[in-house]
């Protein structure tokens, strides 16, 4: 017998049985054995003792989901609305910077996964391939340009413009790093990268050499406000969203700038150790959105390793999930195809969630398939 028709995801192309990693967990195993060390590790780690790190993979798995049966689930419906277009899937994959140093295609050729696999592709400011690059490389991906405001403030306008210009349809301005956290792992490896060779972003504030993780982060403007937040939003001529969200005092600064979404997120753990975990910080900050009567989306990434996570995601308030180390796995294991079955195998999942807890619309789940 076939299996079930999935209206709105991809999970029966992307994730049929197929020799090789058959969960996340498989990929970042593999991952490890493959990838540069130093660039794995850059990937991998978190701030200080990794407790935060820990903490956003375990928050999740601590929420339980309701069972139902019974439930005519034969047809499921993976599609949302975000930032008031139709998506196939909710799953966004977040910003990573040195993309190349874990496959030689890099930034271009986890867009095409992405694209393959229906998921957002969300750019870094620090990549390894330039943004009208990207456009001109994976023209079929959904794409959006993840934003560090420099301190010359003309470079970052220029990149917005060039964006908009390539056809970007969102900018995601990440909040959360005045200043680089403390990274243990990357002190210990030494790893480092040449910027004009490897980073346009870099390039263009005049890096030279090669520079560290912490380096590159001397570049951007530790001084930005929410006032500069808000003449980014008066700008873009596109949806601008703000990354790094933890507080639900902060989530209604944001919503005050006129952002179009707010993401929860504490920068993979890699920022702040023993901030909260994403999952337990969400639910404060969608109620802060919600209070606001704004048309606001709510977005949350770390930690996600299971469709199961992302459909608790959904149903504590999220619009969308942005999904990181998972898919550079899947880069540094097998390119395109790599990134693209990690999000099948989370589609996947997320189908088969959906079907046991007896909403076969994702649209329509909210708190009550949760148990805590």
């Amino acid at each position: 017998m076939g299996g079930p028709a999935v209206h709105g995801g991809r999970a029966d192309r992307l994730s049929a049985v197929k020799p090789g990693p058959a969960t996340v967990a498989d990929f970042l195993a593999e991952a490890g054995s493959r990838a540069h060390g130093p660039a794995w590790d850059y990937y991998r780690g978190g701030a200080g003792d990794e407790l935060t790190l820990a903490a956003n993979v375990s928050a999740w798995r601590e929420i339980g989901l309701r069972q139902r049966v019974l439930v005519d689930v034969a047809d499921r419906d993976l599609s949302v609305r975000l930032l008031g277009r139709a998506r196939p899937t909710p799953l966004v994959v977040a910003p990573m910077a040195f993309q190349r140093t874990l496959h030689p295609g890099g930034e271009a050729e986890l867009a095409r996964g992405a694209a393959a696999a229906g998921a957002t592709y969300c750019l870094s400011t620090l990549s390894t391939t330039g943004i009208a690059q990207l456009a001109e490389q994976a023209p079929e991906a959904d794409r959006w340009f993840q934003l560090y405001v420099f301190r010359d403030r003309g470079l970052s306008r220029a990149m917005v413009a060039e964006a908009r210009d390539c056809g970007y349809s969102a900018i995601v301005v990440t909040a959360d790093l005045p200043v680089m956290g403390i990274r243990d792992r990357d002190r210990r490896s030494g790893f480092a990268l040449p910027a004009i060779e490897t980073v346009p972003g870099a390039a263009l504030p005049g890096a030279r050499g090669e520079l560290t993780p912490a380096e590159f982060a001397e570049l951007i403007d530790p001084s930005l406000t929410w006032d500069d937040l808000a003449a980014v939003v008066e700008e873009a001529g596109m949806p601008v969203l703000v990354k790094g969200v933890l507080d639900p005092v902060d989530a209604y600064l944001a919503v005050e700038t006129g952002v179009a979404g707010v993401v929860v997120s504490n920068h993979g753990g890699r920022q702040l150790d023993t901030v909260p975990a994403t999952a337990r910080a969400l639910p404060a900050v969608v109620e802060a959105v919600r209070r606001s009567g704004r048309d606001v989306d709510v977005l949350v990434d770390g930690g996600i390793r299971r469709g199961t996570d992302v459909l608790k995601a959904l149903a504590l308030g999220a619009a969308a999930v942005g999904v990181g180390r998972p898919v550079a796995a899947g880069l540094a294991v097998g390119g395109a195809d790599g990134a693209a079955r990690v999000l099948g195998i989370l589609t996947e999942e997320l189908s088969v969630a959906l079907a046991l807890v007896g909403v076969p619309v994702l649209a329509d789940v909210d708190g009550s398939v949760l148990t805590e």
